[in-house]
């Protein structure tokens, strides 16, 4: 088993700052400053004291493709291909006894949210937020559900939590709520990439995405029995904050909050998250997720790991799959196939079935997609706009789209969207010799060096 497998947060930060990917800031920093401070490093930004808190503050760990990979401590270009590899392959966790994670119990009336240093995060943000928590629920005949959810402080001992678009968690409290009951989660702080990332993976219903860390990290997560809800969390954490979500529905404000696609959100309605403990490390790092790239980039493996997948169930043979900056790293997809008869077109149709991905352009192999003059020179010599764009209606959407007009829609109302995709393989019945490359005559057997 590789050092990378047994490490925690801290570990994580300690190889990330051994490679020169950390800065640190001795200076006390308060709160509402760190998010600017984190933008404007060089690389992931360690503030070693917060002004009037017994914390330190971490972000930026995934503000690049590069410092993902890091984190990981994979090769930069392998990140989907791992990423499916090691969700084919999970590994369960295993219960200890003792966790750092509960060095420090708070419950009762010591549960106060004001000891911790919550970032104000952007301009126009509705209060401060803790985005980088990773959320854990049980649902009832079907197991445990992870993910990740932001939380905005609202009073000592509550907070709001953003239910408004569809997911899992959303599912789940739907059902308690239509109940009139609470439903019990925790949210853990300060864990490892694996456990991150493996909680941003959109898994089917039923897929324990914890085991999904663990095939991630090659080794078992760590979990630990929460202090006062019927939940396991990971025992390595640098804070777990525990309660429950209140049947109130979708009435409490929560909101403005900068998304993840890099424009500022709206004023939203979300259920009231009320805690019955926190517990953390000594001396805890609380991980402040910088938006949208640090979002973006936890995603994105995994959108390209989920474009491998469905490609290979439709039996279409993948070469590459990119997630692009520009589409905030899973809305727009290229993808390079081995392409048979018909399948441009049908690997279209197998990747906008991802609810997250809102277009995709599908080439040939021999185009590299990480190049975007190749990937243009193919969207504009294979492609006929009337015979290999692919427009798809009525589709899963997301709220921070501003094109789906979320504002008109009914309160709790699921927005819908078009989709398309570009068929730049070469076209059926066009021999491939006709898209030949000019090759300077000689090229092999002259070199300038003899001539300088």
């Amino acid at each position: 088993m590789s050092d990378i497998a047994t490490e925690d947060f801290r570990a994580m930060l300690a190889r990330m700052e051994a490679q020169g990917h950390v800065t640190r800031m001795k200076k006390p920093v308060k709160p509402q400053h760190f998010s600017a401070l984190c933008t404007k490093a060089p690389g992931v930004l360690l503030a070693e004291k917060v002004e009037g808190y017994d914390f330190s503050m971490a972000g930026g760990i995934f503000w690049t493709r590069a410092r993902t990979a890091a984190s990981l401590g994979w090769p930069e270009g392998e990140l989907g291909r791992r990423f499916a590899s090691a969700v084919a392959k999970p590994i369960p966790p295993v219960e200890v006894e003792d966790a750092a994670c509960q060095e420090h119990v708070f419950t009762g009336d010591d549960v106060d949210l004001s000891n911790i240093p919550i970032p104000f995060m952007h301009e126009k943000d509705g209060g401060p937020y803790l985005s980088s928590g990773i959320v854990f629920a049980n649902e009832p005949n079907v197991g445990v559900n992870v993910g990740c959810y932001r939380l905005m402080f609202r009073t000592r001992r509550e907070m709001g939590i953003d239910l408004f678009t569809a997911s899992d968690l959303r599912r789940i409290y739907t059902k308690f709520y239509e109940q009139g009951k609470p439903l019990q989660i925790a949210v853990a702080f300060g864990v490892h990439a694996f456990e991150h990332m493996g909680a941003a993976y959109k898994a089917p219903a039923g897929v324990n995405e914890i085991e999904i860390a663990g095939g991630l990290r090659g080794a078992p997560t760590r979990l630990v029995r929460a202090k006062t809800v019927d939940l396991m969390v990971p025992a390595d954490a640098e804070m777990i904050l525990e309660g429950e979500l209140l049947p109130n529905g979708w009435t409490a404000d929560e909101g403005p909050f900068g998304e993840f696609a890099g424009m500022q959100g709206d004023l939203k309605h979300n259920p009231i998250f009320r805690l019955t403990a926190i517990t953390h490390r000594r001396n805890p790092i609380l991980f402040a997720l910088q938006m949208p790239w640090e979002n973006d980039w936890l995603n994105g493996p995994a959108t390209e790991a989920a474009c491998m997948r469905i490609l290979s169930l439709a039996g279409i043979p993948v070469v590459a799959v990119r997630a692009t900056e520009g589409g905030c790293c899973g809305w727009s997809m290229v993808v390079s196939i081995r392409k048979r008869a018909g399948e441009g077109k049908n690997a279209i149709a197998a990747i906008l079935s991802l609810p997250v991905v809102k277009q995709v352009i599908i080439t040939d192999d021999d185009i590299n997609i990480y190049d975007s003059n190749e990937v243009e020179w193919a969207v504009t010599f294979r492609c006929q706009a009337d015979k290999d764009i692919v427009i798809l209606s009525g589709m899963k959407a997301k709220h921070v789209d501003p094109s789906v007009r979320p504002w008109d829609m009914k309160p709790g109302e699921l927005p819908l969207t078009s989709k398309f995709g570009i068929d730049a393989t070469i076209p059926e019945g066009i021999p491939a010799f006709r898209y030949e490359r000019i090759v300077p005559a000689y090229s092999d057997s002259l070199r300038l060096e003899d001539y300088l």
